[in-house]
């Protein structure tokens, strides 16, 4: 969900720095237990890293180990919140990071999105599991509030050290469905059906994409989402039941999904890469029917 965000960076870029400054400060000193944050890996599994997302913070560990990890959001809200995870590559640091959202277009290529719960319904849980190589991350949160300003405005982020593993990477989750992301479409190996999923979500296009999970309320459509995600202002249009956040192409991760059965859109956010327009509104918002 990041197109409202990229859009409004650059106007406030000092407010961000300092706002985040002062979110990572008060999320290490929240108090907040941190005993269950990181599960290491229990017969062979994935290692489990919780995080919490308030209005306008998340609690999470500094540090997880590499390898396949389970990223399990709760949004203790009242708003919507997912996790955007970015590497920073060339030795490149959070600073960076604020300093390059500073100017307008594109991130620089050393920005490397890497995925992340996208978001569940205030008071709700979702998670991903995927691969999380050693380096440098920011974790960010680019749901825009109702005056429009996405909450990394308002202090949402948070570093993130993914050091080197064990040597135990542990085993992927077995996917019943498999969803490709591609330039601007969903496929999916099967339909959806009520209950429980775990989808292998692949990125199979030429740039980065996401997929947001939303239960439809009567008569709505995927567009009438869209357009309130980017100002979320009166009542959803849908119920948020989570996704995957942005990956780089060749990428995947896991989703684990309980879908009721009804009419969902299936949406991506993601600015494109030629003329900046959310993917959604180069037809990346499909309807589907689950039942």
């Amino acid at each position: 969900m990041l197109a409202r965000a990229l859009s409004l960076v650059p106007l406030t870029a000092t407010a961000i720095i300092l706002a985040g400054c002062r979110s990572a400060d008060r999320s290490a000193s929240s108090g907040a237990p941190q005993t269950d944050a990181t599960v290491p890996p229990a017969a062979e599994g994935p290692a489990v890293l919780a995080v919490m997302a308030r209005d306008f913070v998340f609690e999470a560990p500094a540090q997880v180990p590499a390898g396949m990890t389970t990223i399990r959001l709760l949004n203790h809200g009242p708003s919507l919140h997912h996790v955007q995870l970015f590497k920073l590559e060339d030795g490149k640091t959070v600073d960076d990071f604020m300093t390059a959202l500073k100017s307008p277009g594109p991130l620089p290529q050393w920005v490397r999105a890497a995925g992340g719960p996208n978001p569940p319904e205030p008071g709700s849980a979702t998670s991903i599991t995927e691969v999380l190589e050693p380096g440098n991350y920011v974790m960010v949160c680019f749901v825009p509030s109702a005056d429009g300003m996405p909450h990394v405005m308002k202090g949402m982020m948070r570093p993130l050290t993914v050091t080197p593993g064990s040597g135990t990477a542990g085993s992927e989750p077995k996917a019943d469905i498999t969803m490709k992301l591609v330039d601007f479409d969903f496929q999916s190996s099967q339909q959806l059906t009520p209950g429980r999923h775990t989808i292998r979500v692949e990125n199979a296009g030429s740039q980065p994409h996401e997929v947001a999970f939303v239960k439809m309320k009567p008569g709505k459509t995927p567009q009438d989402f869209a357009n309130w995600g980017m100002k979320p202002v009166g009542p959803a249009p849908g119920m948020t039941l989570g996704g995957v956040s942005a990956i780089m192409p060749g990428a995947y991760a896991f989703v684990d999904v309980d879908l009721p059965a009804g009419d969902y859109a299936l949406l991506c956010f993601v600015p494109d890469a030629k003329d900046g327009k959310p993917h959604f509104a180069h037809g990346m918002a499909k309807l589907i029917k689950v039942g």
